[in-house]
């Protein structure tokens, strides 16, 4: 007959091995759990700002232009290193100008979250990128509209003004390229951007220092600080 000691003794044990057999489940149900996440990329609508001097390159591996961030903004080079746009916060408005520091336009945005392109005196509204649904659209000064784009698995699609297809945006592999129509990779790079912020190099309407200041206006928005008077 089993004494109350040797009772206590056996229910101690069943405890401990419940409690190892429980741990060892939890630990083999967690473990392809913590796998997954290390395994899975980082959605490029999670990044804050540049993250370093963001390069894009040509299908072929050649560095087209880089965006280096700077204190108050940013600037636009070649391939060479030469300066081609600098981009400065002034206010809420983003001011684009040339290596002389003249003025070729601002970007700034609005209270329903539209982007106002206007010219460097800042008397005209040159373009408007605004919301459409989940997606935006781009016109120019008359209203009419130059593109249209919005989110698609691992990217972004953009169109022209007569619904054709001018490209896309894909994600892939640590990857952002802009790619043609036909599916060709114009742009790349391996900084992580926004897919509707890269989209905004295929507006070849605009100049090449107003599509960036696009791209870095929905990159990386002007802090509560900078919006203040």
């Amino acid at each position: 007959m089993m004494t109350g000691m040797g009772r206590w003794f056996l229910c101690c044990s069943l405890v401990a091995l419940t409690g190892a057999a429980a741990c060892t489940r939890q630990g083999e149900a967690e473990a392809p759990r913590e796998a997954a996440a290390q395994a899975s990329p980082v959605a490029a609508s999670d990044a804050v700002g540049l993250q370093g001097t963001v390069k894009f390159k040509e299908d072929g591996g050649r560095e087209r232009f880089s965006l280096k961030p700077r204190d108050n903004g940013a600037k636009l080079v070649d391939a060479d290193d030469r300066e081609i746009a600098r981009l400065k916060w002034k206010g809420a408005a983003l001011k684009v100008s040339g290596p002389d520091d003249v003025a070729l336009g601002y970007v700034v945005g609005s209270a329903g979250g539209a982007l106002t392109v206007r010219d460097g005196e800042q008397q005209q509204v040159l373009y408007t990128l605004a919301r459409q649904g989940a997606g935006w659209r781009l016109n120019d000064m008359k209203g009419q509209l130059l593109y249209s784009m919005w989110p698609e698995e691992e990217g972004a699609r953009i169109q022209d003004g007569t619904g054709a297809d001018v490209g896309r945006v894909k994600l892939r592999e640590g990857k952002v390229s802009l790619r043609d129509a036909e599916g060709r990779t114009q742009l790349s790079t391996r900084s992580l951007l926004d897919a509707e912020a890269v989209a905004c190099l295929a507006f070849e309407a605009m100049d090449l220092p107003l599509r960036v200041a696009l791209l870095f206006h929905l990159q990386a928005p002007p802090s509560m600080e900078r919006s203040a008077p």
